[in-house]
């Protein structure tokens, strides 16, 4: 895809004056990652704002002794600024980031942000934005990891997948679920195969079937 054409899908680009969109225009890089590969972690650079054109990211954290609790996903068209903290004060949060499909991105630069943000209040009011919606997430994923019970969280996570694809088949392993609702892979069979005896769900092999959605949705509220 052509820079120019690459530069009009920005959300912020008809907000840029056009030497704010040729500053944007030199800071831009283009990337692209294999499913699986690590595209931010604790020792790179600051690769700067991304901007999503195909594919999906799970955005994490990792504690000390190396459990993973997930934020939340950019998908294709959303943008993310927790990459570019170097450039923005007040993003402290240290988070790494792996590509959940083939995925290609556009980023800004860290320096081209921190200077459009100087030249541009819509641009700084939308990566402030942004920033803030994120951070409400991290709140929430936090909440419910402290303070909901185990059985609401995994009731939620199943409706929402149901939401996102309109599938009542849930093709996921195990494993891919317990990185999803912060949890060991051990407790989320357990509470499946509990889900199962009840009758809300049927297992099958890499798969999960809807079949009560009103329980599930009682115990989700």
């Amino acid at each position: 895809m052509e820079r120019e054409a690459i530069c009009t899908k920005l959300p912020f680009w008809s907000k840029l004056s056009e030497k704010e969109k040729t500053v944007a225009r030199c800071g831009l890089t283009q990337h692209s990652y294999e499913k699986g590969v690590y595209i931010l972690g604790f020792s790179d650079a600051c690769l700067g704002m991304v901007y999503i054109r195909k594919g999906s990211i799970r955005v994490y954290i990792t504690s000390e002794e190396g459990r993973e609790v997930t934020l939340f996903h950019i998908s294709e068209g959303e943008c993310c600024v927790f990459s570019s903290a170097c450039a923005i004060g007040g993003i402290t949060l240290d988070v790494q980031m792996i590509a959940e499909s083939e995925v290609e991105l556009s980023a800004v630069h860290a320096g081209t942000v921190a200077k459009l943000m100087e030249s541009n209040i819509h641009f700084k009011c939308f990566i402030y934005e942004l920033a803030t919606a994120r951070y409400s997430t991290v709140v929430w994923v936090m909440q419910q990891i402290l303070f909901a019970h185990f059985d609401e969280r995994m009731a939620r996570f199943l409706l929402s997948v149901y939401e996102k694809t309109g599938d009542k088949t849930i093709r996921m392993t195990q494993e891919a679920m317990a990185q999803e609702v912060n949890s060991a892979r051990e407790v989320v069979a357990r509470m499946l195969r509990q889900f199962a005896f009840d009758g809300w769900i049927e297992l099958k092999r890499g798969a999960v079937v809807l079949k009560d959605m009103d329980a599930l949705k009682n115990l989700a509220e």
